[in-house]
């Protein structure tokens, strides 16, 4: 039978082989999974302060076409969110940031934690929001009292 006879070319990998590859995943795995936590980390920090200048710029629009002021309000935890528009007695919508990304304030930051968007589109005070990951990373959003929102 001649799939019983060994001919001294049999195919396959040794065990030798297969640990070589192995140990060659096992380190690629190694550096490639920190790399990827801190892409995404990198990603998260982006995302929020697109997220932040995004409603900042949503507020804006909402008080000229409706002719009412809109507040967002900088308070962790209030009401279960992060940051939130606050017009009147009854607080919402609001938004929180991913896990290790937070916002902070340092010397020149927004005074009172809050910005007021007028009927005429002008935020009434001008301002820094920093915005930091875990890694130290950081991201300043610029509030100009014009109500243009830039990201530096």
């Amino acid at each position: 039978d001649a799939f019983m006879r060994c001919s001294g070319t049999e195919r396959g990998f040794t065990l030798i082989e297969l640990a070589v590859v192995l140990t060659v995943l096992g380190l690629i795995l190694t550096f490639a999974i920190p790399a990827f936590k801190t892409f995404n980390q990198g990603l998260q920090l982006q995302g929020s302060t697109q997220n932040l200048v995004g409603q900042i710029n949503l507020a804006r629009q909402k008080a000229i076409s409706t002719g009412q002021p809109q507040t967002i309000h900088f308070y962790y935890g209030t009401y279960g969110w992060h940051y939130h528009i606050h017009n009147g007695s009854t607080p919402g919508p609001g938004w929180n940031l991913p896990d290790g990304v937070v916002y902070s304030w340092d010397s020149g930051t927004l005074p009172g934690r809050y910005i007021t968007i007028g009927t005429d589109g002008r935020a009434n005070q001008s301002g820094w929001i920093i915005v930091r990951d875990r890694r130290g990373d950081r991201d300043t959003i610029s509030v100009q009292r014009s109500g243009l929102v830039l990201v530096n």
